[in-house]
């Protein structure tokens, strides 16, 4: 009898499986480092069912719910999933993926500070030909109302879009834009956009969105005809797309998907993150992936929204002098964001408001030993470095 190896799948060993590992070692430092924790996913249902999971999302929601853990959180997940499509170069039926979740959190800034993390993984990993595309697909409410306008417009061309159109505008109506036809794009490109019809919330929500990927200066480029296939998506997606790849070039996507706690059985909590494909992402990385030294990590607390662009820069400088940083949302309490700073086990904690701001200092706490001192800025790096 002949073995060989399943159609899609391959077998991974040598420099390629060298270079996978890399990667896959540099999301688990840089992640861990943000704050988040990994979760392995189990495949067996029962002692006779193994499942070949297509995402992780959901998993990393049902081992939420049944190990009742504590909100908010952050988790990380690196393993093999499996899709049932034909198989093509960088996209196999077995696959490797790297996603984080952000459970807990609706404002949008951190739907705009997990966008810019994977910006900064990528760049860590050595990908930089890559561009950002975004949108809003609202909300129940915003899509409701949206159908019967796009019903409307569709109406006289039902007979001449695909069959698949067809079939999809009926079960999950947004997918139709994902169609590859070019006969269904041209009618879809003079369409009205669920963009252009969100309700007061969605439409604020994702203005604010905009607001901080402009401040954490992220470029990225409105796409009205990106969506998801899945119902449980709300409000903001995103893909990462790697010029050079051809018709497969999304590497990273994501979004928000507030709705999925309760299609588990569980309560209304908000939840986002994203997935990468790192065996894709390698078709276009340089053959030497650099490797991420162990780094000092810092936790900006910003007390009032006026001051976030001041602390931007010094993170970005904190960056560029290879300390980890992670950002807190400027809605949150002063006592929410030192909460979470003990959870993420930080070294130091920056505090920054209106105090320090008449002082022209930064208040740093040293999370092992308690103490906390005043720094002016031009003195920031001395003492970090020093610590």
């Amino acid at each position: 009898m002949i073995y060989q190896k399943p159609k899609g799948t391959r077998d991974l060993f040598g420099f390629e499986l060298e270079r996978l590992e890399t990667v896959n070692s540099i999301a688990r430092r840089f992640f861990k480092k943000s704050g988040y924790q990994e979760l392995k996913i189990p495949w067996v249902i029962d002692k006779r069912v193994y499942v070949l999971i297509p995402e992780g999302t959901a998993s990393v929601w049902r081992a939420f719910i049944e190990n009742k853990l504590s909100l908010p959180a952050r988790f990380l997940y690196i393993g093999s999933m499996f899709r049932k499509e034909r198989p093509q170069k960088g996209r196999y039926r077995e696959f490797e993926q790297i996603g984080i979740e952000l459970l807990g959190e609706s404002q949008p800034f951190y739907d705009a500070e997990i966008i810019e993390q994977a910006k900064r993984f990528l760049e860590i990993i050595g990908a930089y030909d890559f561009f950002i595309e975004i949108n809003s697909i609202g909300c129940p409410k915003c899509r409701s109302a949206y159908k019967n306008i796009l019903k409307s417009y569709l109406k006289p061309h039902m007979n001449t879009i695909c069959t698949d159109c067809q079939r999809r505008f009926g079960k999950n109506f947004l997918r139709i834009f994902d169609c590859k036809e070019e006969t269904c794009q041209k009618i879809y490109d003079r369409a009205p956009m669920i963009t252009d019809h969100l309700c007061l919330e969605c439409r604020e929500h994702y203005a604010h969105v905009k607001k901080y990927l402009g401040i954490f200066k992220v470029d990225s480029k409105e796409n009205k005809k990106l969506v998801r296939g899945l119902d449980y998506y709300t409000r903001t997606v995103f893909e990462f797309k790697q010029k050079g790849l051809g018709a497969q070039d999304t590497i990273i996507a994501g979004g928000r998907y507030d709705l999925l706690m309760k299609e588990l059985g569980g309560s209304d909590i908000p939840c986002l993150g994203w997935a990468m494909g790192p065996e894709r992402m390698l078709l276009a990385l340089p053959q030497d992936v650099p490797q991420l030294e162990d780094r000092t990590s810092i936790y900006i607390a910003v007390i009032g929204e006026r001051y976030v662009e001041t602390m931007l820069k010094v993170r970005d400088t904190l960056v560029k002098n290879d300390f980890i940083c992670v950002m807190a949302a400027p809605e949150d309490s002063i006592k929410d964001q030192l909460r979470q700073a003990n959870r993420l086990k930080v070294d130091y904690v920056i505090l920054y408001g209106e105090d320090e701001a008449e002082k022209g200092m930064y208040a740093i706490k040293d999370m092992k030993t308690g103490e906390q001192h005043s720094i002016v800025p031009d003195q920031l790096l001395q003492f970090l470095k020093k610590s």
